[in-house]
């Protein structure tokens, strides 16, 4: 009799299991059959935005649905992280959000925990900071501008899209690393931060390369040095920081996608093979890498970890510079 009631409780829990992978497969099989939302957590015309227009065309033809973009700005990403993390878990909100979910944690009190309330999908691409300078300023290399700090310990300033921001940690870094006094002037966006430094009203600023280039050729800027291991290939003439002789201030932006957990794994691989079948499209990765995006196409797996070795990283670098948030 007990044999045959385990044999009954194994054909129940077999038949469950049947049924749940049965629903996840039709569920992925029929998605998606509306609309699909992607959230940028940060304001229009900043690099996140510039990058999901640039790949949501082909992104909607991909899905074979509409893709409706919201930019849901504000505390560095944090507002727009918190909506989709409490979104429903169904695939049709989809986040596009950069570094800041890695450097927020260490920051700010927050409702939410990246590792716990989010699933990672892919690592989209990296893209370089640059020091850029008005051309007002008396240096011509990253080497004379850490010199004219020295110099002039704490009346140099730059700029950043606020506490907290890569911009924001690229500054306090290149201070670490070269024992030097920089003024911070944060800023509630990237737009605002940009004109001032092209105004001259603020000395430098680390914006990433694609939102800087256009002014950058235009002579608007001065690049002094990218904040990556090796050139870009947009920009062959910006050396990088170590080439430029200040080593140990490699720190780029990353854009990665995420869903809220509880996502189906069918629906999560759904979305990962559409990103992925975009971004290996070679006119569009040319495009992209034009703009000063390298592309990576990581698995999920692969941005989870990176998304663990990111945290702890300026988690270090919030204590030792003792950055606060606003």
């Amino acid at each position: 009799m007990k044999r045959i009631t385990r044999s009954l409780s194994s054909l129940v829990l077999a038949i469950c299991c049947n049924l749940v992978f049965g629903l996840s497969v039709a569920q992925a099989q029929a998605y998606p059959n509306r609309p699909v939302t992607v959230v940028i957590p940060f304001s229009a015309g900043g690099t996140g935005d510039i990058l999901t227009r640039a790949i949501a065309p082909s992104l909607s033809t991909a899905f074979g649905q509409t893709l409706v973009i919201e930019n849901k700005a504000g505390a560095n990403g944090a507002i727009g992280e918190e909506f989709v993390a409490r979104s429903k878990p169904d695939g049709y909100t989809i986040m596009i959000t950069s570094t800041s979910i890695a450097t927020n944690p260490s920051m700010m009190n927050m409702n939410y925990d990246p590792r716990k309330m989010f699933i990672p999908v892919m690592l989209v691409t990296s893209v370089p900071l640059v020091l850029a300078v008005n051309p007002q300023v008396k240096a011509q290399s990253a080497r004379d501008f850490v010199d004219l700090a020295r110099r002039e310990s704490g009346k140099l300033n730059y700029s950043s899209w606020g506490n907290g921001s890569i911009g924001h940690f690229a500054g306090e870094n290149l201070q670490i690393t070269t024992q030097t006094k920089l003024n911070h002037i944060p800023y509630k966006s990237t737009a605002q931060a940009l004109n001032d430094t092209l105004a001259g009203q603020v000395d430098a600023m680390f914006p990433t390369l694609p939102l800087a280039l256009q002014h950058i050729k235009a002579g608007k800027l001065r690049a002094l040095g990218l904040t990556s291991a090796i050139r870009s290939p947009l920009a062959p003439d910006i050396p990088t920081m170590s080439e430029a002789g200040i080593p140990g201030n490699e720190i780029e932006t990353w854009f990665g996608v995420f869903v809220p957990t509880g996502t189906e794994p069918a629906v999560v691989s759904r979305i990962y093979r559409t990103f992925q079948s975009v971004l290996t499209q070679p006119d569009l990765k040319v495009r992209l890498e034009g703009q000063g995006f390298r592309v990576i196409a990581s698995t999920g797996e692969e941005l989870g970890k990176y998304l663990s070795s990111e945290m702890d990283l300026y988690a270090r670098l919030v204590k030792q510079a003792n950055i606060k948030s606003d």
